[in-house]
């Protein structure tokens, strides 16, 4: 079962990046969301951002940036996140 997880997990981020979708952590500067790429690089995230709770994607929207924990941090920053482009 373990196995079945793991490879239904790399399926669905495969079809995910066929899909125009791109991968990170969320950062939140200033009330603006950025990705943060695994090379380490920061890029602004536009179009649609979602981010990972639990099974699933859950999309997050400009005033949930405003959003700040009771210790003063953005809500949604650190998260693991994805964001696509959105085509005029």
């Amino acid at each position: 079962m373990l196995l079945t997880d793991s490879l239904q997990k790399s399926i669905d981020q495969l079809d995910s990046l066929l899909d125009g979708w791109t991968f990170g952590q969320l950062v939140i500067e200033d009330q603006k969301p950025f990705l943060q790429l695994e090379n380490g690089d920061i890029i602004p995230a536009t179009g649609i951002v979602e981010v990972k709770n639990g099974d699933f994607w859950e999309r997050v929207d400009t005033y949930d940036y405003y959003i700040i924990t009771i210790d003063g941090w953005p809500a949604y920053a650190g998260m693991k996140a994805r964001m696509k482009p959105v085509k005029a």
